[in-house]
């Protein structure tokens, strides 16, 4: 149960419930936000309760999220009981996990082309795209990813003149991962089920084309793609490892030769 009283912990007996404002630079941003805290009228030490912190939380990244033109988890509670939306139906327009909407509503802050969805969603229409998980294409970003994973593993997988036989599987887990968390790849690729597996549609024509882009001309890996990636690798830190697991999923084994395999199924993956 949430305490309702705190006494300071210099023995000058009970605290005072206060609310006030701070100022901070978060993410880069300046914001002002509002605190309930416990203060001790004696020494000044301020405290607070789980609750509280969990309150602060929110009021920070939508303190953030107001400030760059976001939608607040307010807004988003709210603009889905207008449609009149569960948040499992809501997750089914947007084609993303109920997961994800549990994230944003609660005050986890999201990326602005989620934002623009987010919006088109809440207006009564369609969206996402269920074969690039709800980004472009970006072919930079798949030689990042890449080249992120081979530093965390320390094992070269982008090789000239390759099949990508085990890059497009760790890219495939990643991109998957990274939808089922996040409700958007990390690339934008689209994969097909070919017999060797899970692997990159018209990779033939991609090979070189992944392993001559210019990474610095595209958007950086977030601080949570990036930890996508090392739980990617840690789970296979091997490349038999990928392999193998990428041969047990079902939602490989179901389909048919040259099958693309849709981004819904990231919620049906069983090795990771």
């Amino acid at each position: 149960m949430e305490k309702k009283k705190l006494r300071c912990p210099a023995g000058h007996g009970e605290m005072k419930l206060t609310n006030k404002q701070k100022h901070m630079n978060f993410k880069g941003v300046d914001i002002d936000y509002p605190v309930g805290c416990f203060i001790c009228p004696t020494c000044g030490l301020e405290a607070g309760t789980l609750a509280q912190g969990a309150d602060i939380q929110k009021t920070m990244a939508d303190a953030y999220r107001k400030k760059v033109g976001l939608m607040s988890g307010k807004e988003i509670i709210e603009g889905r009981k207008k449609q009149h939306l569960t948040q499992d139906a809501f997750a089914s327009r947007m084609k993303i996990g109920i997961a994800s909407i549990k994230r944003w509503e609660g005050g986890i802050i999201q990326s602005k082309s989620m934002d623009k969805m987010l919006r088109q969603a809440l207006s009564g229409h369609l969206c996402g795209d269920l074969l690039t998980g709800n980004r472009p294409f970006v072919i930079p970003r798949v030689k990042m990813a890449l080249l992120y994973l081979e530093k965390v593993i320390g094992v070269k997988v982008l090789k000239e003149r390759d099949k990508m036989l085990f890059a497009s599987k760790y890219m495939w887990y990643i991109d998957m991962q990274a939808y089922r968390e996040t409700g958007q790849s990390i690339t934008g690729a689209t994969y097909a089920a070919l017999p060797m597996g899970p692997q990159l549609n018209n990779y033939k024509d991609l090979v070189e084309e992944i392993i001559s882009a210019t990474v610095q001309q595209t958007e950086p890996l977030t601080e949570e793609e990036k930890w996508i990636i090392e739980k990617v690798a840690f789970a296979f830190p091997r490349t038999r490892d990928v392999y193998n697991a990428s041969h047990r999923e079902t939602v490989w084994k179901e389909k048919s030769t040259g099958n693309t395999i849709p981004y819904s199924d990231a919620y049906r993956l069983t090795e990771l």
